[in-house]
């Protein structure tokens, strides 16, 4: 049995008070955090943020009560219309191909744009979800603040790159700009409760925006290593702090100098016991417009690039392998080995 700590990512702690007055020392801890692993914990528990946390508890315990409906319920808050599909409804399970070769993507999901909180007169086909309308406003106040969150990192990266005027990041995520972030929140049944075709968990993957902030409940999470392609555990942290990680857009737009780091759910037998897992999440995501050149040199707009990617999410794996547009690596699509069924700490 391995040691606790040897499956650990070891990550930095970042103070968001100390981000929000623009403390330089900590712009330069955030900076080298998204330069090594693009993935840190976010220290969210002053005074401040405390409604913040309020809305996200409130978000977990809708969620528990959302998917827990039956499937018939829950399939009329699908969009069918791919135009808008990956950002605005319901996910069923089994979409996309799996973490286990053979298998589909055993999570559901709930996305909810936030064009629908910043502009919602926009665009007609994104519309309310009617499944949630009791926690409608919540949401509306999750997406703002989170929304604020991550432009508030924007800023402090901006600054310790010493970029200026419009090759600031926070100058591609304004909220008047049609965009694809999205609230989502996510449900990961037990691996005993999916049927056979399933994996548990979530595939892996780099995520296509700017900034990711997740809230999860239970072990799972894992992060590739930049210190030997290591699959090591991030594990829950509550509401009193985020994990965040950046994702390809921002890797793109800073030169490649900023990490869009691998990462995947699997079953952490020992952490993991039983029942589901949920995942209450923020994805910030640059205009819809904003130009990006991907890893093999093709250029998109940030729109098509999140379209294109989960598009690829869906394909057999020995297609995935094909390009780098799941994983940002061709010939790689980092399977997980079924292992025997005993605590791993």
């Amino acid at each position: 049995m391995a040691q606790e700590a040897d499956l650990l990512a070891d990550l930095a702690v970042l103070n968001y008070e100390k981000l929000v007055k623009k403390d330089p020392a900590e712009a330069s801890k955030l900076l080298h955090a998204c330069e090594k692993w693009g993935f840190f914990y976010l220290d969210l528990s002053s005074v401040t943020t405390e409604n913040y946390r309020n809305i996200v508890s409130a978000l977990n315990q809708g969620s528990q009560e959302y998917f827990s409906r039956p499937l018939k319920e829950k399939m009329k808050d699908m969009n069918n219309d791919w135009e808008v599909f990956n950002i605005c409804g319901y996910k069923p399970r089994g979409l996309d191909s799996g973490n286990v070769e053979h298998k589909k993507d055993g999570c559901e999901g709930l996305r909810i744009p936030a064009d629908l909180c910043f502009i919602p007169w926009n665009n007609p086909k994104l519309r309310r979800i009617e499944g949630l309308s009791a926690e409608w406003e919540t949401f509306m106040q999750f997406i703002a603040e989170s929304h604020s969150i991550g432009i508030t990192i924007l800023e402090n990266l901006s600054d310790a790159l010493g970029l200026q005027e419009e090759d600031r990041f926070e100058h591609q995520h304004r909220t008047e700009a049609p965009s694809t972030s999205t609230a989502v929140l996510q449900y990961y049944p037990y691996e005993r409760d999916l049927p056979e075709s399933t994996s548990a968990g979530h595939f892996t993957h780099t995520d296509t925006g700017s900034v990711t902030i997740l809230f999860n409940t239970k072990w799972g999470l894992q992060v590739c290593s930049p210190d030997g392609d290591r699959w090591e555990y991030v594990p829950p942290s509550g509401n009193d702090v985020a994990i965040v990680n950046i994702g390809d857009a921002l890797k793109f737009m800073s030169g490649y100098r900023l990490k869009s780091c691998l990462h995947r759910v699997v079953p952490c037998y020992g952490k993991w016991e039983d029942g589901p897992r949920f995942a209450t999440i923020f994805f910030l995501r640059p205009s819809n417009d904003t130009e990006l050149t991907d890893t093999e040199g093709n250029r998109w707009k940030a729109g098509d690039w999140l379209n294109k990617k989960f598009l690829n999410y869906r394909a057999p794996h020995i297609e995935q392998e094909k390009t780098a547009i799941a994983t940002g690596r061709k010939g790689f699509v980092g399977l997980w080995e079924e292992q025997a069924k005993t605590p791993l700490f």
